[in-house]
């Protein structure tokens, strides 16, 4: 096996090792401490990808474990963010709604139109920023609405691409289908 395969893996990684820590500066009120690590988790997430392109190594299993490690840190971060009531609980299942939408659909079928889709992380990590710089009851209702109106706008794009998808293929199996009989 490539050991340079595991360099890019090991930055996602990084991204899991900082979510206790960063639970660990919430619950004791340290927001700076919050900031330092969630902006350390962010470069993370900026760099294991370009890194993974540079070595040649970019790989699906790469790029899932990335939106995984993204999962699991976005949402340590908004059950804190829960459990302090900041945001209602239904946040969380549209969080996980939102990435399962996209761990799906992105399975099957690679090139979904989907504007909004890849932007949903952008999103929630510009969502966790504005939380822990300004912990105030208009950012908890910014982000509610922003993230509420950008998981639906994905979900309904996504949706309409693949039933567009699905009913062209239909159409072309039909077609060839038509073609053989009239061949015969």
């Amino acid at each position: 096996m490539n050991k340079k395969a595991f360099v890019p893996s090991g930055i996602s990684t990084l991204r899991l090792v900082a979510l206790p820590l960063f639970l660990y500066f919430f619950a004791n009120g340290a927001t700076a401490g919050c900031i330092v690590v969630f902006g350390f988790a962010q470069l993370t997430d900026l760099v294991d990808g370009y890194v993974a392109r540079k070595l040649g190594v970019a790989s699906k299993f790469g790029a899932y474990f990335d939106a995984a490690t993204d999962f699991v840190l976005v949402t340590g971060i908004f059950v804190a963010f829960t459990l302090s009531n900041y945001y209602p609980a239904w946040i969380l299942l549209l969080i996980v709604a939102s990435f399962t939408q996209f761990i799906v659909t992105s399975r099957f079928h690679k090139k979904l139109y989907d504007p909004l889709g890849k932007y949903i992380g952008s999103v929630l990590y510009l969502a966790i920023g504005l939380t822990l710089l300004s912990p105030t009851a208009p950012v908890f209702l910014l982000v509610e609405v922003g993230f509420s109106v950008f998981a639906v706008a994905s979900f309904v794009t996504r949706t309409v691409s693949l039933s567009a998808r699905y009913k062209r293929n239909l159409l072309i199996r039909r077609e060839m289908q038509r073609i053989k009989l009239h061949s015969a």
